[in-house]
């Protein structure tokens, strides 16, 4: 029991801080984009994305899962950790090696000749990213997101509102971007490094690889199939539109991804570290993951509806005057993509119980569906690959549904039930700030205001919706969360008032009544 109530106060600990360096950072990159925005042209975000493309390629293969391996294996041995830095440092380095001198392909890819010396130049990351994999993930393992999430403040600070900012502002150009993403790696690396000290002598022994290449190889594979399956677009746009467009695309998706995205990994980040010291518990794992979308959507999902209401106004408050392109782009993006961060957990449950031969199959048909669904729409420019995304989303929450089914053993009425929340939150939230926007129209208020009154009414709504009435199956989630924290003062009067009347309610559902907490194992 103290075993578990240890892990249960490490998770909630190690979620704090997660999610304090979620919002610092979040608001850092929405300035961060507001200023390059307006310091650089769209073509150069674009082929920065088309570049990353390529990186993040070699980049997948490169570690061969190593990072995951280390994080889900059960014990592990100071040869484990010297395997997995010798193999994800010595991959790093030819790969980073073959994208130098593969670099001229990249022409023929996407026909745009400036991406060449970006490739060669960034594959630097590579090599960096493989070098300080095993020392971020030791960090993981141990559950020291303390540690991490200062990290990550402090090496965005310098690397992008220092370095990447300074740079752009002195007329450097696309290169200001790719000079902020190497810094940020390497200063990342030397943080990291001084936090774990780990054993960096090669080691090479086959016998101690073969567990972890096992694992480790079908997370790669895994993460590669989604890859391309995130980068379709991207390569596709890219070479069919331009890299003008790729950029109005590019920027429309990171604002309305970044905030859904930070969100999400923000749980997502400690619980596959929590979910693989259990793996073998399948009663718990199963009202985990059941906690965890009920949670998750009822939060996501409105803040995707308030956002696409709310698109023009935050399109010219960020962005700037000459973005009006990027509007309905957002507005179209906005269900998949918050839909794709809660389906998810569904992954990162695969990673736990390790069943990624299942996984390996589910991202292999929504690959084959998404080629399909672009060429269908491909004659309807950047909506047609939006609403290609959409589409395809579905179809792709459908199969991890299904695989959910099957290995945990949860009814397809209980899956459904847990977006319940979210879907009734999503309208609320957007028909309000609907409402809202028509009321300010006539006013002609600028656009940081207007958008700052609908940033103000989605909160109000969506903190009402949350705290003071929320859905029988949200209440019990809530309750049953909250319940595990324990507080002292005023603090815990507060909480426990508010605990107690939560229960008030009755559960309308015994399935809701056998759920867990998504922090409590």
């Amino acid at each position: 029991m103290s075993s578990t109530k240890n892990l249960t106060t490490t998770t909630l600990h190690s979620m704090t801080w997660t999610t304090a360096a979620t919002i610092v950072t979040s608001v850092m990159q929405i300035g961060y984009t507001a200023i390059m925005a307006r310091l650089l042209p769209p073509a150069a975000f674009g082929l920065v994305a088309l570049a990353g493309v390529v990186l993040r390629f070699g980049g997948y293969f490169a570690q061969m899962g190593m990072a995951q391996a280390i994080i889900q294996k059960p014990e592990l041995t100071e040869e484990d950790i010297r395997a997995a830095f010798t193999s994800s440092t010595v991959l790093g380095a030819l790969f980073a090696g073959f994208m130098v001198l593969a670099a001229p392909l990249t022409h023929y890819l996407f026909d745009q000749p400036e991406v060449v010396p970006l490739v060669r130049v960034m594959a630097l990351g590579t090599f960096v990213a493989g070098a300080i994999a095993t020392a971020m993930s030791l960090l993981r393992r141990r559950m020291e997101f303390r540690k991490l999430a200062i990290m990550d403040i402090i090496t965005y600070v310098v690397a992008y509102g220092v370095i990447g900012v300074g740079l752009a502002w002195q007329g450097f150009g696309v290169w200001s971007l790719v000079l902020a993403s190497l810094s940020q790696g390497l200063i990342l690396g030397v943080m990291a490094y001084a936090s774990t000290r780990h054993n960096v002598r090669l080691y090479f022994n086959w016998e101690q690889y073969r567990p972890l290449l096992s694992y480790g190889g079908r997370i790669s594979f895994t993460s590669f199939l989604e890859f391309i399956t995130s980068s379709l677009d991207t390569m596709v746009i890219g070479r069919v539109l331009g890299a003008a467009l790729l950029g109005i695309y590019n920027r429309a998706y990171m604002l309305i991804s970044l905030p859904l995205y930070l969100i999400t990994t923000s749980v997502s980040k400690v619980i596959f570290p929590a979910f693989s010291q259990l793996q073998t518990n399948l009663p718990k794992l199963r009202a985990v993951y059941l906690a965890s979308i009920t949670l998750v959507a009822a939060v996501v999902l409105p803040l995707s509806a308030g956002m696409a209401v709310a698109a023009p106004d935050l399109v010219l408050s960020l962005l700037g005057p000459g973005w009006d392109a990027s509007v309905p782009v957002l507005r179209m993006m906005s269900l998949p993509v918050s839909m794709s961060l809660v389906t998810m957990f569904a992954g990162v449950m695969c990673d736990a119980r390790a069943q990624l031969n299942k996984k390996i199959v589910v991202n292999i048909i929504t690959l084959v569906t998404l080629v399909v669904m672009f060429w269908l729409l491909r004659g309807y420019g950047l909506l047609g690959f939006a609403g290609a995304l959409l589409l395809n989303e579905f179809f792709r929450m459908g199969l991890f549904m299904l695989l959910m089914h099957q290995d945990l053993g949860i009814s397809y009425v209980r899956l459904l039930a847990t977006y319940l929340p979210g879907v009734w939150h999503a309208v609320a939230v957007g028909g309000a700030l609907f409402g809202v926007q028509l009321l300010l129209t006539p006013l002609h208020l600028p656009a940081p205001v207007a958008l700052g009154l609908l940033v103000l009414t989605g909160a109000v709504v969506l903190g009402v919706l949350v705290l003071v009435l929320p859905l029988p199956l949200l209440r019990h989630e809530m309750h049953t969360f909250l319940s595990r924290l324990h507080l002292s003062g005023t603090a815990g009067r507060l909480l426990a008032r508010y605990t107690r009347y939560l229960d008030r309610t009755p559960e309308t559902s015994s399935d809701f009544q056998n759920a867990s907490s998504p922090l409590l194992p």
